[in-house]
């Protein structure tokens, strides 16, 4: 018997599912089935209006031969991202936190799954094959969106080498080749110092984490006190502590700042604030009028802290808007995305915690 070309069971078609058969159909599967890009059917499925009444015609025939109900394709082929954070250890306190939540809650809103994942990295392999799947086959995640660096940044060299779309959000220029959208907390740095100069402070100290940014912050303190205060802004001039993650290296470093006279510190970094504020504690310092504090970075609940913390700070709502887009421009048409590279500068918020120094 001589059969039509497109009818179920001729040479060439997909064999549709048996009845009760609850087989997988993935979006490869449409798009093959239906001579179109991945790309074209993804936009099909997930608005019809932004495709050609003839891609439409093609992506409905193939749902059909393939046995999928046409009237809820998303139900078959929804959408998955990665958010990706670094695993934080015991005492230690998640930079990313708020910025992670905002995220997660606009990814489901557009009825996207957001798999959460916490990168470490002894089992950064592990996550890049749970996520990616075999060599060969299509990703089990659509897009990524990658916040951090240290082992979430290594997991993110490993999708990128999948070609996967994905975004990358931190405090460093990483030149991995991946889009990116960096936190940039240098004119944050100068805006703390020329703050803490009009409230009449000169002996002002860096706590700042021994990571990647490091080197660029510590340069760009030096020159803002140099500037604003008008001194070489030496090493003894112009304090710097290097520290390691944790509220207890927030302590140390706070410690040794004091002993450096300090009147005035900037942290950067959550757990750099709260080691401060607690040495300050241990040694019966009243905060502010003893030591002024301001943050640079988003720490959990400032408000509500004694004293609360003036910080600078950024907008996490339009960061999570600008990644959350440009990702899922990359997801609708991977063969067309043009890598990105913005540059987000914070905003003073002012608080309690940074006052006029106690003359002596």
């Amino acid at each position: 018997m001589n059969q039509t070309p497109g009818t179920p069971g001729a040479p060439g078609t997909p064999k549709p599912p048996e009845s009760g058969s609850h087989k997988h159909v993935g979006l490869a599967d449409i798009a093959g089935a239906a001579g179109v890009s991945k790309a074209t059917a993804s936009r099909a499925l997930r608005n019809p209006e932004s495709v050609s009444s003839g891609s439409m015609a093609k992506v409905k025939q193939a749902l059909a031969i393939l046995g999928v109900d046409s009237r809820a394709p998303h139900a078959t082929s929804r959408e998955m991202v990665a958010l990706v954070r670094p695993s934080v250890t015991a005492g230690d306190v998640d930079p990313y936190a708020r910025l992670f939540d905002i995220l997660t809650s606009k990814i489901f809103a557009q009825g996207i799954a957001a798999v959460h994942v916490e990168a470490a990295s002894n089992r950064v392999d592990a996550l890049a094959e749970s996520l990616l799947g075999p060599v060969g086959s299509d990703p089990h995640i659509q897009g990524a969106i990658v916040l951090g660096g240290g082992p979430a940044g290594e997991l993110a060299a490993k999708l990128a080498a999948r070609s996967l779309p994905q975004i990358r959000v931190s405090n460093a220029r990483h030149e991995d080749g991946i889009s990116r959208i960096v936190l940039d907390a240098t004119d944050g740095i100068t805006t703390a110092v020329q703050h803490l100069v009009h409230l009449g402070h000169r002996r002002i100290g860096l706590a700042v984490l021994r990571d990647s940014a490091a080197a660029a912050r510590i340069a760009v303190f030096r020159k803002a006190m140099a500037n604003v205060l008008h001194i070489p802004a030496t090493r003894d001039q112009a304090p710097v502590i290097e520290a390691a993650g944790g509220t207890m290296a927030g302590v140390s470093a706070a410690d040794e700042l004091l002993r450096q006279q300090c009147t005035a510190v900037i942290a950067c970094a959550p757990s750099l604030s709260f080691g401060i504020l607690e040495a300050a504690a241990r040694t019966r310092l009243d905060m502010p009028r003893d030591l002024s504090l301001l943050t640079v970075g988003d720490v959990p609940d400032a408000e509500v802290i004694a004293p609360p913390l003036s910080q600078v700070s950024y907008d996490w709502e339009a960061v999570a808007v600008s990644a959350l887009t440009e990702v899922r421009g990359m997801m609708a048409d991977p063969a067309e995305a043009v890598r990105i590279d913005y540059s987000v500068t914070p905003d003073l918020v002012l608080r309690a915690s940074a006052v006029p120094p106690q003359r002596r």
